[in-house]
């Protein structure tokens, strides 16, 4: 039996696809850039040059106020980033407001803040919750302070567990940390420690990822040079071997290929991404996808304040792409199948009228006969078995490349 995550199994609900289901707020500041970051993400700028970013984000909404009447009542609410909890309190404070006054902040299933433990202190965690927030999430990847060091993270392993206390204390029930595994000069003890650590807490949701080395970052250049040594493949594997077991033992459920959470505490938000519905965005580098196409803002902060500020049209502001059919459907199962659940075929079927397993039927035989892939509910939802998350990049490839 597979697991509901947050909605009707067995209905399907037009509106789901065709109003905004969340809403996106980018702030790309950050107090220093890690090494492994290719994000839009910025260090070293003024107090002065956040507030005149938050004017044009406020801005870009006030402009777009009619494209709140597609917003869902409930849709989730994420500031994400960069750092946004490194904006002066009166930034925080007027987006909030902004996104209030215009429509586009109603009565949200969850409200979402990323937080740099870092940056954190009791008073601004207060005032974010007073804000509105209900749910944080902080940047933690690793609780050993010479990996933490080794990837330019600006806190160390104490500050961590103290911005979860603080956390707790200024009243967020829902609480969710990142780690990392893989880091450079990492072992299968201090990531043992790093779970132990953070499972210790009392939080309910842990998004655990393995290190990608983007081209272009410093890590890289760190990498190429010999400068930092990684675990090697089959250090990796058991390293991954060893979140399942770990967290599957401490009562976190894996609802997705990188996220665990215990009593049902998902991210509603990131499930609206991983369902493939419509998502509005805010601010720079920002994309939002409304069921067709997507809107991606410009990504230089000065371009973006500059364009916002001058009420620019849509199409100097916003790069947009539209999608066709095959496209839609090869992102909507790739994102449906990174989740336990599974892609939604009954969904598949009504929006983009696709049989999947009469066009994809062949491709995905051998996969179904392996056990990496199971068809569940009667046949409505393709999903990703145990073994098959471990190589689910053979499996979406059959939907993107198509």
């Amino acid at each position: 039996m597979i697991e509901n995550f947050g909605g009707a199994m067995m209905t399907l609900d037009k509106s789901t696809w065709t109003d905004y289901q969340a809403l996106y707020l980018h702030v790309p500041f950050c107090r220093q850039k890690c090494l492994y970051c290719d994000f839009a993400s910025y260090a070293g700028y003024s107090e002065e040059a956040m507030e005149r970013y938050t004017q044009a984000v406020c801005r870009e909404i006030a402009v777009r106020c009619e494209e709140a009447r597609q917003m869902s009542p409930s849709a989730t609410i994420y500031f994400g980033g960069g750092t946004p909890s490194v904006l002066p309190e009166t930034c925080l404070e007027q987006l909030v407001a902004a996104l209030r006054r215009y429509g586009f902040w109603q009565q949200p299933q969850e409200a979402t803040i990323e937080v740099n433990p870092g940056t954190a202190n009791l008073d601004k965690l207060r005032l974010l919750r007073q804000l509105g927030f209900d749910r944080i999430s902080f940047g933690v990847q690793s609780l050993n302070d010479n990996e933490l060091r080794t990837i330019g993270r600006i806190h160390n392993g104490q500050q961590a567990l103290e911005a979860v206390a603080w956390a707790q204390r200024a009243g967020f029930e829902h609480i969710s940390c990142d780690l990392i595994y893989g880091l450079p000069g990492q072992t299968l003890a201090s990531l043992r420690a790093n779970l132990r650590g953070l499972t210790e807490l009392d939080i309910e949701h842990l998004s655990v990822y393995g290190l990608i080395v983007e081209e272009g970052t410093p890590l890289a250049s760190l990498v190429e040079q010999g400068r930092l040594l990684l675990p090697d493949e089959d250090l990796c594997a058991d390293m991954y071997e060893l979140v399942q077991q770990y967290l599957q033992r401490q009562g976190f459920k894996r609802y997705e290929v990188s996220n665990y959470a215990k009593n049902g505490q998902y991210s509603r938000h990131n499930l609206v991404y991983w369902r493939y519905h419509p998502y509005i965005a805010f601010g720079a580098a920002a994309c939002g996808f409304d069921g067709k196409a997507r809107r991606t803002a410009a990504e230089n902060v000065e371009a973006y304040i500059d364009g916002a500020l001058q009420n620019a049209k849509a199409d100097k502001l916003y790069n947009t792409e539209r999608l066709t059919a095959a496209e839609m459907l090869g992102e909507f199962m790739f994102m449906g199948l990174r989740c336990v659940q599974g892609a939604d075929l009954a969904e598949a079927q009504a929006r983009f009228g696709v049989d999947v397993m009469t066009r994809f039927g062949q491709e995905l035989k051998p996969f179904l006969e392996q056990n990496l892939l199971r068809l569940e509910s009667d046949g409505r939802y393709l999903r990703l078995t145990q073994q098959g998350m471990a190589v689910g990049n053979r499996i979406f490839e059959i939907f993107v490349t198509a």
